[in-house]
């Protein structure tokens, strides 16, 4: 039961996460990422309806007769554009975690000393070292996502395996945007070996940060603003406060 309890803990933090925000004064932190956030979901959004045009165009040159080419050409451009949104929902979450890393470990950082100022970190990580590793961890977890994706939506067509696909789905998206989440808090105490071993202790954890990330980010417009901050957040209290985090001496 304890995977369970986990994912319950990971919800529950974000209650506390925007107390925590406002109290220690975290949103000056957020200015850059959420550039960043904005600009690849502004270029995303104009991908998306420039291939609305070039798929409609596509399938009504398709299409050999002339009565239904024009509900062909709106059909093909609408599936054109949602094809390349939920693409690139993927690509946005961990373009965003991967590019804001040196700037959301400042704010796990924040939030380690106001709760546990007790631990102390083993060093400071450098501006392209964080970036470096937030790289390599969130496109490692877009292939892996998209490997699970792609394996799950072939066999959605087995009619057994049809039916549990979907919150499968869910779940694994939300397990990997978690675990970049929750990366932040340990970069100052692991090495990235040490960081992954950790979180394979604490799958629930990210599955329930990710479970919030993924549901206020389909909020338009607000969810861009107020997920990364939101998540990071409540990434670092979870943390902090519910797993056996030691000083830099652990024995993973």
């Amino acid at each position: 039961m304890k995977p369970f309890k986990n994912i319950g803990l990971g919800l529950t933090a974000y209650t506390e996460a925007l107390a925590m925000i406002r109290r220690l004064r975290l949103w000056k932190f957020m200015a850059i990422p959420l550039g960043i956030s904005l600009l690849v979901t502004i270029s995303v959004s104009a991908l998306a309806w420039n291939i609305k045009s070039i798929a409609a165009e596509y399938f009504k040159g398709f299409w050999p007769w002339e009565f239904g080419a024009n509900l062909m050409a709106n059909l093909g451009g609408i599936m054109g554009s949602i094809g390349v949104l939920l693409v690139g929902f993927i690509m946005t979450k961990y373009l965003v975690l991967a590019l804001s890393a040196p700037f959301m470990s400042t704010v796990a950082e924040k939030i380690r000393t106001d709760l546990r100022p007790e631990l102390k970190p083993k060093a400071r990580n450098e501006f392209w070292a964080l970036l470096w590793r937030g790289l390599r961890l969130n496109l490692g977890n877009l292939m892996r996502e998209v490997s699970l994706t792609f394996l799950l939506l072939i066999f959605s067509f087995i009619p057994p395996f049809g039916l549990i696909t979907t919150p499968l789905l869910f779940l694994i998206q939300a397990y990997f945007v978690g675990v970049g989440n929750l990366d932040y808090s340990l970069e100052a105490f692991f090495d990235y070996r040490q960081s992954k071993s950790f979180l394979n202790r604490y799958r629930g954890l990210a599955v329930g940060n990710g479970i919030l990330f993924n549901l206020l980010a389909l909020i338009p417009f607000i969810g861009v603003i107020i997920v990364l901050p939101l998540s990071v957040s409540a990434a670092a209290i979870a943390v902090l406060k519910h797993t056996d985090l030691e000083t830099p001496n652990n024995k993973f």
